[in-house]
């Protein structure tokens, strides 16, 4: 049986259109996550103003940006790059670990609990979070050197948490299995990964140049949308496994 984009966009659709509820909800929870992050963590201020006043103008690159920090600012930087990237892996794990947990609730007919379904979630979560360590700095080294080796690596590692799910937190098997199974089919999960990447930069675009609204607004709209983007985007490739599954069977 082959696998078609149409197909996998009907089922993605209907299924979207039946739990958008759950869905926006989730996606609320994990951007108020990431609001209580921030809170409780706050960086140095001066770093801050001078990423978010954009002081790379005066600046070739990033590098030379750091090239002209003094010691403390770089030890500055250096905290605030860990504590995005902490926030940003917090905030993924647990939205991809609850849609993840969701669909596989509702796949299984809700013959589970949904008090064994939070305690399978909270076992998930640990290996989860090692896997999205794993593979945003794969793919963030991809981008540092060229941006085509990020959005390859981006597609081959896309269905590695799906994978986890069925793979009893094996991280390898899991990353292995996410690059077969996706070079193998390109066009269906590269078309996903790409229009995921291309609604990202539009969303950020319009509205980090906004500047009618205040800035805690535009966090709050960007996150709740991108996360609702992106489960879109795992229960498409999650029905994408599911069916590829289906096929190998027969």
């Amino acid at each position: 049986m082959s696998i078609t984009i149409r197909e996998l966009c009907n089922d993605t659709y209907h299924f979207v259109s039946k739990e958008i509820k759950t869905i926006v909800f989730i996606s609320i929870l994990a951007t108020f996550i990431s609001i209580l992050i921030n809170i409780l963590i706050k960086p140095d201020l001066h770093i801050i103003s001078i990423i978010e006043n954009k002081n790379f103008e005066n600046s070739h690159s990033i590098f030379d940006l750091i090239h002209n920090m003094n010691l403390y600012e770089k030890k500055e930087l250096l905290k605030y790059s860990i504590f995005k990237m902490l926030e940003f892996l917090i905030n993924k794990t647990f939205l991809l670990g609850s849609i993840i947990t969701f669909i596989k609730y509702l796949s299984n007919g809700k013959k589970e609990s949904f008090v064994s379904s939070i305690y399978y979630l909270i076992k998930f979560l640990p290996s989860l979070f090692i896997l999205n360590f794993i593979t945003i700095i794969a793919i963030q080294i991809g981008f540092m050197f060229f941006i085509l080796p990020g959005i390859f690596l981006s597609i081959l590692l896309s269905l590695s948490p799906i994978i986890l799910s069925f793979k009893n937190n094996n991280l390898i098997d899991s990353i292995r299995l996410s690059f077969s199974v996706s070079y193998k089919n390109l066009n269906i999960i590269g078309t996903s990964i790409l229009f995921w990447i291309c609604i990202k930069f539009i969303f950020t675009t319009i509205l980090s140049n906004n500047y009618l609204i205040g800035k805690n607004f535009i966090f709050l709209i960007l996150n709740i949308n991108m996360n609702i983007f992106f489960s879109i985007l795992i229960i498409y490739l999650f029905r994408f496994y599911m069916l590829s599954i289906r096929s190998e069977k027969n």
